[in-house]
């Protein structure tokens, strides 16, 4: 048997063990809220919360309507930051939902 590199291993044992989805969708929240806090600052970036993704679609929740408005204005660019920062298409929309009180 010869040696391979744990590199080359790991994308085919996380896709046999199922928990390619579970690791994209970690991978998208985190990056998600590092790129708003790079564009709009610590204070502005939590005023949106990013609560799930799923099959392509990343959900964001927010109390400031200045807040959602901005995002849904900037989204084709904040979808390109971060599809470029993960390597590949993985979100496809972004649903901006307000938080009521």
């Amino acid at each position: 048997m010869a040696w391979e590199s744990l590199k080359s291993i790991m994308p085919k044992a996380i896709k046999e063990a199922g928990i390619k989805d579970k690791m994209t969708s970690v991978k998208v929240l985190e990056s998600s809220a590092r790129i708003l806090k790079a564009r709009w600052g610590e204070e502005k970036a939590g005023l949106v919360e990013f609560i799930s993704f799923t099959q392509g679609t990343l959900k964001a929740r927010t109390s400031s309507p200045g807040a959602m408005q901005t995002l849904r204005v900037e989204q084709i660019s904040f979808l390109n930051d971060l599809n470029r920062l993960l390597g590949e298409k993985a979100v496809k929309q972004l649903d901006i939902r307000s938080q009521s009180f």
